[in-house]
């Protein structure tokens, strides 16, 4: 989750007592929302992101428990790009890159990039190929979606506040090629219920195995 306020405050006392060692989340300097991590299971140890502090949240999973990884360690980071926004991600892709090559590596959230491959006859022509490009060569990461749904237009993630029907597509869950075969489906869910909570709409990837991952931004009062 990115652009939200500790998560503590929107569950019961009883939830936090129960799976505050699941939950990593860091605010943005002196803001009151920032970026969290999340697992139903295991427990996170949590691994600073110099110069991008709440920006990302990363964690190392531990005692995860879905079978198809069950002998290599499990890294999340959670995104919410700043501004300028590819300057930064390659900031943050490079730091990323620094670390040992010993975990399965998952990055999902805001790239507030386009991180899908557009069609020529879609109301939009913008692409950051040159981001799912060294996603894919340099960490070995898909986009769920894309993978999902093969030869589809890139469905919207963010309504816009000036134009709420523009299909901006710059939230994403990538994770490694090799789970490919676990990939069950890749959805983004838009209902007005939701919107009430947030100007951004949920990816949700479904695994084989009992494995889901979801990510959204600007929910509960980030801002």
């Amino acid at each position: 989750m990115q652009e939200t306020c500790c998560p503590e405050q929107y569950v019961t006392s009883q939830f936090w007592q129960t799976y505050q060692h699941q939950v990593h989340w860091t605010n943005v300097g002196n803001n009151t929302w920032g970026s969290a991590v999340f697992v139903r299971s295991g427990s996170v140890r949590a691994i600073a992101v110099p110069e991008f502090e709440g920006a990302v949240v990363g964690v190392e999973v531990e005692a995860f428990g879905w079978l198809p990884i069950q002998q290599r360690k499990l890294r999340i980071f959670s995104i919410h790009a700043p501004a300028p926004y590819k300057p930064s991600v390659n900031r943050i892709l490079d730091w990323i890159a620094t670390l040992p090559d010993d975990a399965d590596l998952v990055v999902g959230g805001d790239f507030n990039l386009t991180v899908g491959v557009r069609h020529p006859k879609e109301s939009r022509n913008d692409n950051d190929l040159w981001l799912l490009e060294r996603l894919r060569k340099e960490f070995g990461l898909m986009s769920c979606w894309q993978a999902a749904n093969p030869n589809r237009d890139l469905p919207q993630t963010l309504r816009w506040s000036q134009d709420k029907t523009v299909p901006y597509h710059c939230d994403g869950i990538f994770v490694p090629t090799a789970w490919y075969r676990y990939l069950d489906k890749c959805e983004i869910f838009a209902s007005p219920a939701w919107e009430d909570l947030s100007d951004h709409n949920p990816v949700v990837a479904t695994f084989s195995g009992g494995l889901g991952l979801a990510t959204s931004a600007n929910t509960p009062s980030g801002n």
